[in-house]
């Protein structure tokens, strides 16, 4: 596909190199995209290639390889704005290229936090990387029950902490590549993505009904035909289906354009995703 034509192309330019990554024998990579579980533990490599299958990140991996805009960047190494050119420096060229080997070989770099997490410790420890960290020092007795002390620690961290009601995990990260603080899963988006997969698919083969796609893909199994439906019941499923299908597209058309100028996971309207205008409806009584 073409660049989209409102926009700027910018001239290909040396892709200069990423970022400074870890040595690969390094233990001690953390990841703010990690179930929570395991967020505050230290990785590997091949240990966060594991943990980072099935999370956002490789979501976002995903939506850059179907993003038809990505794509044309990859092949014309043309950038219609900054931002994409920024992304394409990140996440470098992804076609005919797996998760795992763009793992080990860029992503994690471009996703560790350049700093691990601090911790409660029972020293006082000054942060050594020279950043400006509010920090509080706590003395905790311990002839006090630990229902009482963390009641009491709440409300200090309610009375001191900046962002104690609101606190953004994203924008305190210090990763090269950071997502953005919504709420959508690696679950929900990957449906929009396998439905704008097969959309594109059927779409080169001729039509692709969108009924037809969610049927497939069992969106939702309420709105399938079954055989004994009634001529109007199978057709207010197929209504329902085609709606729903509509609807995931729509997430994905716009969330592989984010993506390809590094904005993840984000599905608002984008500048260059063509908005689907709908047929008025018709009166339905006349006069």
């Amino acid at each position: 596909m073409e660049l989209p034509k409102s926009a700027t192309k910018l001239p290909a330019k040396p892709i200069s190199k990423r970022v400074s990554k870890p040595k690969a024998g390094q233990a001690q990579l953390f990841f703010k995209g990690f179930p929570e579980d395991v967020r505050f533990k230290s990785h590997t490599i091949p240990g966060s290639l594991e943990r980072a299958k099935g999370t956002l990140y490789e979501t976002w991996f995903n939506a850059l390889q179907l993003s038809p805009y990505y794509q044309t960047i990859c092949e014309t190494k043309e950038f219609p704005s900054d931002e994409s050119k920024r992304a394409y420096e990140l996440f470098g060229d992804l076609r005919n290229v797996t998760f795992e080997t763009w793992w080990v070989e860029v992503g994690y770099g471009i996703f560790a936090e350049k700093k691990p997490f601090n911790k409660v410790s029972l020293q006082n420890q000054t942060d050594s990387f020279g950043e400006d960290v509010k920090v509080l020092h706590l003395e905790i007795p311990l002839n006090v029950s630990p229902k009482t002390l963390r009641a009491q620690f709440d409300n200090l961290l309610e009375l001191h902490h900046p962002h104690y009601k609101d606190f953004d995990r994203w924008h305190a990260s210090t990763a090269t590549a950071r997502m953005e603080s919504r709420k959508l899963t690696s679950v929900s988006l990957n449906i929009c993505l396998d439905v704008y997969r097969l959309f594109i698919e059927k779409s080169k083969q001729g039509e692709a009904p969108l009924y037809e796609i969610g049927a497939e893909l069992r969106i939702n199994p309420k709105f399938i035909v079954a055989h004994s439906d009634l001529n109007t019941i199978a057709a207010e499923k197929r209504i329902k289906m085609a709606t729903a299908v509509s609807e995931y597209l729509e997430k994905a058309r716009n969330l592989v354009a984010h993506a390809a100028e590094g904005r993840f996971p984000c599905t608002d309207n984008h500048q260059w995703v063509e908005r689907q205008r709908r047929a008025p409806r018709k009166p339905r009584y006349s006069d």
